[in-house]
């Protein structure tokens, strides 16, 4: 079923149910297939063909979410990108991809004035809520209202979203996916959520991203999708109490802003069933603090842009034993392979690692399969021994829990011992006063490397560098325990939430013949 499927059906079972709400704006299933009809009608007007690639620039917006189901309801390919991240950065991703169109907002006007300065040949079709200079309106631009698009073949294996790998380790690459990519994500999500019927669903994070992922597998059961366009703390929270909010995800950066409003007491979240943290690991203590504050409702899942999740999830009943939080070893793992994926942990010689044994997450899946664009080597390198390779480290357990251990370019060598970094920042953020910290490798003439950690602590706290280093070597060894200590008022993140480690540690590696 592709997404379009998925709308159309949920058009027909239920037409006046609520597609999308912003603001004081609502679209129903019904009004959302049309004006959907109305934007491919008017792409197969302009004779352009199924599999072109068209650039989408737009926070979240509920004319948005429509054009993009309007894109590939045409046979388009769509190629979005996260509008918070630097018009540099952008160009260059849309550069790589090589679109022929694009669409924008308004509110990032001056990023597609960006980009189509720097690919001359780009066609601007419209701008999705106003009129912009010579830029028609997508009310004005799209086909007349009634008008029904051509019905494309049913292809599973049709592009179609152009995805970017977050870069946080390196630079960002392309991956296509196809529909049945898509289906299969969707399949699993809503498994791993237990979600059959329509729900209310809150999108913060960016829709162009692994939000959009909830988004396309909801719409199959007909859910209402309330879009709020930044990740304010406190109207987040209001949200939640006001929409009668079920489902929310965000990255843990986020519930860590939340967990620290003043207001978090404020409000009823009684409605939440099932809320996702996802794109970082979420420290232990701040994952009870959660438990505690919004219920048994917590799930973990783990995917990629190459494989988009859950690969894995951890379910609310996984969360706790009883009525507490479950134990550290099951509360810091990211949880068991999804219904449609096989995830195993893989030496570097292809055999399987002992339970325990430290390895790469590998998966099989119909989600994973092309992996990068225009990049052979680079795709032939993490299919190998018939697996996708995650460039993830971690290890199984017994039950068959992955915890997660580390990036494998992330992994600190020390004086022969292998320190996993994650581990190092799970111990230090069980400090109250931090608030996150980012942990890497640093030159060492003695021990090739060693642990150096950046740390963002919560407003108005302070803590001795020397505490912390104590409270590592108690939790998990001295060798683990940083050998120094910054301070910073923010750590730099990506625009879906990831800690930027690369922008941290590149600075202590430049001019180095090595960076291991």
């Amino acid at each position: 079923m592709r997404a379009t499927d998925a709308l159309d059906k949920a058009g027909l079972r239920t037409p006046n149910a609520i597609f999308v709400q912003q603001g004081g704006m609502s679209v129903s299933y019904q009004e959302a297939v049309s004006m959907s009809h109305r934007i491919a009608a008017k792409i197969q007007h302009m004779g352009v063909a199924p599999g072109t690639r068209v650039a989408f620039l737009s926070p979240n917006d509920w004319r948005g979410l429509i054009f993009m189901y309007g894109l590939w309801r045409a046979g388009m390919v769509l190629v979005p990108v996260n509008v918070r991240n630097s018009p540099i950065l952008n160009a260059g991703i849309l550069r790589q991809h090589k679109p022929t169109a694009m669409v924008h907002h308004s509110l990032v006007g001056t990023l597609a004035a960006h980009v189509k300065a720097e690919l001359h040949a780009l066609s601007q079709w419209c701008c999705l809520d106003q009129q912009d200079g010579e830029i028609p309106s997508l009310m004005d631009w799209m086909a007349p209202a009634g008008s029904i698009a051509k019905e494309l073949p049913n292809d599973p294996l049709a592009p179609w979203t152009l995805y970017s790998t977050s870069g946080t380790t390196g630079s960002s690459k392309g991956v296509l996916h196809t529909h049945l990519s898509n289906y299969v994500t969707s399949v699993d999500m809503l498994f791993a959520m237990r979600a059959h019927e329509a729900k209310r669903h809150l999108v913060v994070a960016p829709m162009t991203h692994f939000a959009g992922s909830f988004i396309f597998a909801l719409t199959m059961t007909g859910s209402t999708h309330v879009l709020l366009d930044k990740a304010d703390p406190l109207e987040i929270l209001e949200t939640i109490e006001k929409e009668k909010i079920q489902i929310l995800f965000l990255p843990p950066t986020v519930i860590y802003m939340l967990l620290a409003s003043e207001k978090i007491k404020s409000f009823d979240y009684g409605t939440l069933e099932h809320f996702v943290y996802a794109a970082a690991p979420m420290a232990e203590e701040p994952l009870k603090q959660a438990l505690s504050v919004f219920g048994p409702v917590m799930v973990n899942m783990y995917g990629q842009a190459e494989a988009i999740g859950p690969i894995t999830s951890l379910s609310p009943t996984d969360h706790m034993q009883g009525a507490t939080p479950a134990p550290a070893n099951v509360l810091r793992s990211i949880g068991t392979p999804s219904i449609s994926r096989q995830a195993r942990v893989m030496r570097e010689d292809g055999q399987w690692c002992e339970t325990g044994e430290p390895g790469e997450i590998v998966l099989r899946d119909w989600v994973s399969n092309a992996a990068y664009l225009d990049d052979e080597p680079a795709t032939a390198l993490v299919h190998r021994y018939g697996w996708y390779h995650t460039g993830d480290v971690g290890a199984m357990d017994q039950d068959g829990r992955i915890t997660l251990l580390d990036r494998k370019k992330d992994v600190i060598i020390s004086g022969g011992f292998n320190i996993y970094s994650a581990g190092v920042e799970q111990a230090l953020m069980t400090h109250p006063a931090v608030q996150e910290a980012c942990v890497f490798g640093i030159p060492d003439d003695k021990w090739g490397e060693s642990v150096h950690a950046v740390l963002e602590l919560k407003p108005n706290c302070v803590v001795d560098a020397v505490e912390l280093q104590n409270l590592v070597k108690a939790q998990i060894g001295s060798v683990s325990s940083p050998k120094s200590l910054e301070f910073t008022d923010s750590l730099p993140r990506s625009a879906t939430g990831k800690v930027l480690k690369r922008e941290l540690r590149m600075r202590y590696w430049q001019g180095k013949d090595r960076a291991i």
